[in-house]
């Protein structure tokens, strides 16, 4: 009798998705070899928590979700410092910069995103980072310890806010550079960004909207930024976070459909037979924008990598599709939005201490954003993954006094599960 043939997995990527993905297909094929290839030489750790490393709220230790035993009890081979640089769909192997050759049977690319180069005088002077890498949040570390002149934080998405707040914890002062005319302009509409201005001013932090940093000067390292209108910012260092994209350079030429990321199905799996994708890298269908497009969020990558896990290992499990989700705490003030900013009817409600904003299309919840008051997100959450429908006066009629979560949604018909465990386990 011939014997069962052991199927090479081969992941490019070891942080969420491709963690996700590695535990999901031992759960699904005790048998089969699982390679994970990393760029870096450290092992797996979130990438969400180096502003913390940063700040000194935890440890180097607790950044590692994927300790050693993580592999050798699933019995993954880890290959750190190799760097994918062509793909061979048709004869199924992975080429390294090393001159390393892999072979695999199926195939997880989940090698994430870089962050955007600028074209920027000086941005090769030490001092400058992205924190895109743990040797980054090493970096800023190591200069903390040595300069005390202030930062510059260039772009205001979330890496540009969530190091600000390291920086204040440690009472640094601090410059944001803005380009738009208001803080996580890709999340939030002016009046929520406006809590979180208030909060950094409030704090001494000097905001910069409408601007752009045009050079950086300094000799051995970084000494100041200078703005486009000509204002010069002493700084010892500065972060950009000016964005993301996809790592699909390699992959150009393969067949395999890309657009921004890697376009793939419901199944996480690429147009190339053999291949999935998952994580920054991957381009799931978007139903609320109504097209293919990344979701370059934690949450997402882990989801998405645990879908295409199954799927590699023989489960045919679906993807419910991305939904656009951020909930972001700031010096002590609390935002959340999901789903479309833009619909058919917009309700808000707002005071000094609380903002809401609901969006709808065609009497379903598109999308919200609240500002202060939280309480109702997971059920907002819900109403908007589900495609519930449900009209502006009802459910305006069933949050209490327009902010306050309310057990009171059975006057919804029995649409909406909205029970407290849910909306805590969602906020």
């Amino acid at each position: 009798m011939a014997l069962k043939k052991v199927t090479e997995y081969l992941i490019l990527g070891n942080s969420a998705a491709g963690i996700a993905a590695a535990e999901e297909i031992r759960k699904g094929d005790r048998a089969g070899r699982i390679t994970i290839v990393s760029d870096e030489k450290a092992g797996g750790y979130s990438r969400v928590m180096l502003p913390l490393y940063i700040a000194g709220k935890v440890s180097k230790a607790e950044t590692v979700i994927a300790p050693k035993a993580f592999y050798t009890d699933r019995s993954i081979r880890l290959l750190q410092g190799e760097t994918a640089v062509s793909l061979d769909p048709a004869a199924r192997r992975v080429t390294c910069a090393s001159g390393k050759v892999l072979v695999y049977d199926r195939l997880l690319i989940a090698t994430g995103a870089s962050a955007k180069v600028l074209k920027l005088r000086g941005k090769e002077l030490p001092g400058i980072f992205c924190l895109r890498k743990i040797e980054d949040a090493e970096g800023i570390r190591k200069i903390l310890r040595s300069c005390d002149a202030p930062a510059v934080i260039v772009g205001g998405g979330l890496v540009g806010i969530k190091s600000l707040e390291a920086l204040l914890h440690l009472n640094r002062p601090v410059h944001l550079v803005i380009s738009s005319d208001r803080i996580l302009s890709q999340m939030l509409d002016r009046t929520a960004s406006d809590f979180f201005l208030a909060a950094m001013q409030e704090r001494g932090v000097r905001v910069h909207f409408h601007s752009d940093v045009k050079a950086f000067r300094g000799k051995e390292a970084v000494q100041a930024a200078v703005l486009a209108d000509g204002t010069v910012l002493p700084c010892c260092m500065a972060i950009i976070g000016k964005g993301v994209v996809p790592n699909v350079g390699f992959l150009r030429g393969t067949g395999i459909r890309l657009d921004q990321g890697i376009v793939v199905d419901d199944h996480m799996a690429t147009s190339c037979p053999g291949v999935w994708a998952a994580g920054d890298v991957a381009e799931p269908f978007d139903a609320l924008l109504g097209k293919y497009a990344p979701s370059p969020l934690w949450p997402s990558a882990v989801e998405g990598g645990r879908i295409a896990g199954a799927n590699m290992a023989g489960a045919a499990q679906v993807y419910p599709g991305a939904l656009r989700m951020n909930s972001v705490e700031l010096l002590g003030v609390r935002v959340v939005s999901a789903g479309a900013q833009e619909g058919d009817r917009i309700l808000i409600r707002k005071n000094r201490a609380v903002y809401r904003k609901l969006v709808f299309v065609e009497e379903r919840l598109n999308g919200y954003v609240l500002a202060g008051d939280i309480g109702c997100a997971g059920v907002l959450t819900s109403l908007v993954r589900n495609r519930t429908a449900v009209t502006p006066d009802t459910l305006e009629e069933g949050l209490e006094r327009g902010f306050s979560y309310q057990p009171r949604f059975q006057m919804l018909g029995g649409h909406i599960e909205a029970l407290q465990s849910q909306q805590r386990s969602a906020t």
